[in-house]
């Protein structure tokens, strides 16, 4: 019985002392912190990265033991584009000891977007100093955001709603920015000048709308879209 303890115990420390004189013969892993990175940079490589983004990359458990890949790791994703969200990216090594794994990770989009800087009612009408901007991931808002406050010029509000809210399409109605009759201003504009003339509107407009004005000088009657209250743009 000693002989046989004695014979193992002396087998451990040869298998021990060959390790360390040879680091060769260790069993060497892939270090979860390389997957982590190829998965952050597969991202990155697909993405716009003139946007403004966070990526956060789910941590992998320490105890997880992938052989080391002798060979370049690939990443790849079961969508051509990738979108704001919750992603599931993949990864493999295809090396001597394959394996294969999917990480989830997140990218979130970050915008100006307006918000109200104080309570509001029903029917209030939309003056730019009731609105600021505000950095927002837009992953959260599905139901839609306003980036410029010329998309909500004009535009009255529904419902009450409280100061700090994102604005959302959904709770505002647009008003007509010109009216039947209405004296214009039509402002044609290239990069080198920007030629202006009166007129009047032969209909009623909301803002992006295409609507007919008569030049009060030339009588010649042009279609132009509506910009801002009492201004539409030709070509």
């Amino acid at each position: 019985m000693f002989y046989k303890k004695t014979l193992k115990f002396l087998f451990s420390l040869f298998l021990t002392l060959s390790i360390l004189i040879n680091p060769a013969l260790a069993k060497e892993y892939q270090p979860t912190s390389s997957i982590k990175k190829e998965i952050t940079q597969y991202i990155l490589d697909n993405i716009d990265t003139k946007q403004d983004f966070e990526i956060t990359v789910n941590s992998l458990d320490d105890r997880l033991k992938l052989p080391k890949c002798t060979i370049p790791l690939e990443t790849y994703s079961r969508y051509s584009t990738l979108k704001a969200g919750t992603l599931s990216i993949g990864i493999r090594c295809r090396g001597k000891q394959p394996w294969s794994l999917y990480n989830s990770a997140k990218l979130k989009i970050y915008k100006s977007v307006l918000v109200l800087k104080e309570n509001i009612g029903r029917n209030t009408l939309i003056y730019p100093e009731l609105v600021t901007f505000q950095r927002t991931d837009i992953t959260k808002l599905s139901r839609g955001y306003f980036t410029n406050f010329s998309q909500l010029q004009g535009a009255t509000s529904i419902r009450n709603i409280q100061a700090g809210r994102v604005l959302r399409p959904a709770q505002f109605i647009s008003q007509k920015l010109i009216k039947k009759g209405d004296k214009v201003t039509i402002r044609a504009k290239s990069k080198s000048f920007t030629i202006q003339m009166s007129g009047h509107a032969l209909s009623d407009g909301k803002l992006g709308e295409q609507i007919r004005v008569k030049n009060s000088r030339t009588k010649k009657v042009v279609e132009g879209t509506v910009i801002e209250i009492g201004v539409i743009s030709v070509n």
